[in-house]
């Protein structure tokens, strides 16, 4: 007869039965065991897993127990990125026109000056040559030649500097024979005292120019002339605006008086000459 006892008895071991298979059907199913992996973070060409085992042991290693992996600390070596060649075109500098220099009214003058004495030299047509002296004379009104203002003896005096720095040799006809000094006032070696001028001078060219002026301009034109055969050897012409400086320039007009002026004959290079001074009395 089976108690209660035994049947209880049998129950737990049939129990004990199954949880033991059931134990043993998982073990032979499980993987086996694989062992840890240490990733190396230190390559430069990118990350490398090594088993455990195999791994150096150098750093400071963290252990995750979840996967079983090891982390190695990084070296104190510094590593230096690869860096890609490439050539860079390098752009090219904008060009910024430049602002236009404002000249002042008589520095502007000076520049139109310049120029008519370039004009001069790219003009000068003459087998002798530009080493005859020139001789350089007050430019006039075109519409009476004896008429003039410092205008026209400011242009006068600007051309003779300018065809000297030039290479002509240019003769000063207001050289005094001497020095003339006056206590309080100064030492003066040029003139236009007739009395004071050196009686003759030589010079292969005369420059000589005019001016004319209608409304808001001003037309000048200057000339090299030859003092062998009166031909132009060269020539040059500039037109101005009018302005307040120039329109002071221009006052006062002035003639000379009606009796004749003295002359001062300037002879051909070279030659000799007989004539005397000319004189109005």
């Amino acid at each position: 007869m089976i108690t209660f006892t035994n049947f209880k008895n049998g129950l737990a071991s049939l129990c004990v039965i199954g949880v033991a298979s059931i134990l043993v059907g998982c073990a032979k199913s499980a993987p086996p065991p694989q062992p840890p992996v240490v990733i190396n973070l230190n390559g430069g060409s990118g990350v490398t897993a090594t088993p455990l085992d195999t791994a150096p042991q150098k750093g400071i290693g963290v252990s995750r127990a979840s996967e079983n992996i090891s982390l190695q600390a990084p070296s104190s070596r510094p590593v230096t990125p690869a860096v890609p060649h490439y050539t860079q075109e390098q752009p090219t500098p904008v060009q910024q026109n430049p602002e236009p220099v404002r000249l002042d009214e008589a520095s502007f003058l000076n520049t139109q000056i310049h120029e008519i004495a370039l004009q001069l030299l790219r003009n000068f047509r003459d087998d002798a040559g530009p080493n005859g002296p020139v001789a350089v004379a007050t430019f006039v009104d075109l519409n009476n030649l004896y008429r003039t203002s410092p205008f026209g003896r400011y242009i006068a005096e600007q051309l003779m500097g300018e065809l000297q720095r030039a290479g002509f040799n240019v003769v000063e006809i207001r050289k005094a024979d001497s020095i003339m000094v006056k206590p309080r006032f100064g030492e003066y070696g040029l003139s236009r005292d007739i009395q004071e001028l050196a009686r003759q001078s030589s010079a292969r060219y005369i420059l000589a120019g005019t001016y004319v002026t209608r409304g808001r301009y001003i037309m000048i034109n200057a000339r090299l002339v030859s003092n062998e055969n009166n031909l132009l050897a060269s020539s040059g012409l500039k037109i101005l605006r009018k302005d307040p400086f120039l329109e002071r320039l221009l006052w006062p007009s002035a003639t000379p008086e009606t009796v004749p002026a003295v002359r001062v004959p300037v002879k051909e290079l070279g030659s000799l000459s007989d004539m005397k001074i000319l004189s109005g009395s």
